[in-house]
């Protein structure tokens, strides 16, 4: 008897914890207690404008007439096995880089794409001349850029490192949630340039 007792009640409390769990995983900031304070109203403002952005911007198409451009090797340049993979990578311009974004299966392209032009002030900042980083990822351990070979090994380490968390909802929020930038006004920056592009 007491047995029975006992398994019903943990029968009964087991689905309690699991959508106590699930609440803490989903939970949106409109839940939080004391929802009455000025900061509060801010956050939910915030959400407010950028959902309201968000829904401008819906399309996340980019369509591209620019045909890809391929770096061509001179004509009279020996190269080694590496230079001449290097020549064959297409050159970084927004056309090939929307084009290597949906390539590597990324989801919201166009955010994406945003980003990259953000980060490297429209592919001019040293980091990403330099180090072939567009997207201003940087080792956690020792707070260092990364540095790639090419752009496009770039483009690849932005969804290994970023985007396989993102598991749904608005990614503009979730890239605010998650500190992507620290930066507070980075969505609103990353929406200005979707709305250039």
């Amino acid at each position: 008897m007491h047995n029975t007792i006992l398994l019903y009640l943990m029968l009964s409390l087991l689905p309690l914890t699991a959508s106590a769990q699930f609440y803490t995983i989903t939970k949106k900031s409109e839940l939080i207690p004391g929802s009455g304070s000025k900061a509060m109203k801010n956050t939910e403002k915030e959400n407010d404008t950028i959902s309201n952005n968000v829904q401008s911007v819906r399309n996340d198409t980019l369509h591209i007439n620019t045909p890809i451009k391929k770096k061509n090797k001179g004509k009279g340049q020996k190269g080694n096995k590496r230079t001449s993979l290097k020549s064959e990578l297409p050159e970084l311009t927004i056309p090939n880089l929307y084009a290597e974004i949906i390539q590597n299966r990324i989801q919201y392209p166009k955010i994406v794409l945003a980003q990259a032009i953000l980060e490297t002030g429209w592919f001019t900042s040293p980091v990403c001349r330099n180090k072939h980083n567009l997207f201003g990822l940087t080792n956690p351990r020792t707070g260092k850029y990364f540095e790639f070979d090419h752009w496009t090994e770039s483009v690849r380490a932005y969804y290994t490192k970023v985007q396989y968390r993102y598991k749904g909802g608005n990614y503009l929020l979730w890239l605010r949630d998650i500190g992507y930038a620290e930066n507070p006004n980075y969505i609103r920056e990353v929406i200005g340039v979707l709305r250039m592009i």
